[in-house]
């Protein structure tokens, strides 16, 4: 009788167990984070802006159609290596950006092109040291990202240094609006001298002259007749409407239905 009652309570503490078996994880696959990443951006405000209805005129049929278009362009946006750990945190921030409708130049670097905190989803084939040219090069589930010295990037965990000082350390990074050039150099303005790209401020280009050695830092093309984020100048993202090609740079883009960024969230 004793044996029966120690097999049961055995028997019992097993199956308290297998109950307590952790749920599979989500955001295991990209189809899985992407399917969240789309639950995240259609909210009702969303789903409301872009429509131009009424957001108590939503239907259940909108808001999957939203999903599911979001779902297409989040699969189109995340690279080989995707590694689901830090998969709630980026969702969080989407879900964040999109709430209100509006979308600052930071938010919209998240949302469209990983940026922070969507810039750690991706294990990388680098390691550390070897050369770079983009982050998800490198394991950035593990902090690393491609740390970029006169051009040339290698993967490390970056340190910031102090401006002024040197940065010639594998992981020494520089501050923002300052470039390594052995030691942390302010960025070049508008209408200064340069060399190289990297010399200018983030969102100008090193315009060289035909035959020249040394040119100045411009915007890469007018900020009234941008086509891409990558086009406006820091702070600032490219509004272009729906079925145009060219577009303002602007500091935050509200979403309604002639909205270029509506066009999959529909």
């Amino acid at each position: 009788m004793k044996f029966c009652a120690i097999f049961l309570a055995l028997v019992a503490g097993v199956a308290g167990c297998s109950s307590k078996t952790s749920a599979p994880d989500p955001y295991a696959t990209v189809s899985g984070f992407c399917e969240g990443w789309g639950k995240a951006a259609c909210s009702t405000t969303v789903v409301s802006n872009c429509s131009g209805a009424d957001p108590k005129d939503v239907t259940d049929l909108q808001t999957s159609k939203c999903v599911a278009s979001q779902q297409a362009f989040c699969e189109g946006l995340v690279p080989d290596g995707y590694v689901s750990t830090q998969a709630p945190t980026c969702l969080a921030a989407v879900q964040k950006a999109y709430s209100d409708g509006t979308l600052t130049a930071t938010e919209i670097a998240t949302v469209r092109h990983l940026g922070e905190p969507c810039d750690h989803l991706i294990k990388g084939p680098k390691a550390k040291g070897e050369p770079c040219t983009v982050d998800n090069d490198c394991d950035t589930v593990e902090n690393y990202v491609c740390v970029m010295k006169a051009g040339v990037g290698a993967c490390a965990i970056p340190t910031v240094v102090d401006n002024g000082t040197s940065c010639k350390a594998p992981e020494a990074t520089c501050n923002p609006g300052f470039y390594c050039d052995k030691n942390c150099v302010q960025s070049a303005a508008s209408g200064d001298d340069c060399a190289h790209d990297y010399e200018c401020r983030a969102g100008l280009g090193c315009d060289i002259p035909a035959g020249a050695d040394t040119g100045t830092c411009s915007a890469p093309i007018l900020q009234t007749k941008c086509m891409a984020d990558a086009d406006c100048t820091s702070s600032k993202v490219c509004d272009i409407a729906i079925g145009g090609t060219t577009g303002t740079c602007v500091s935050k883009i509200t979403l309604t239905p002639d909205t270029g960024l509506c066009g999959d969230l529909q």
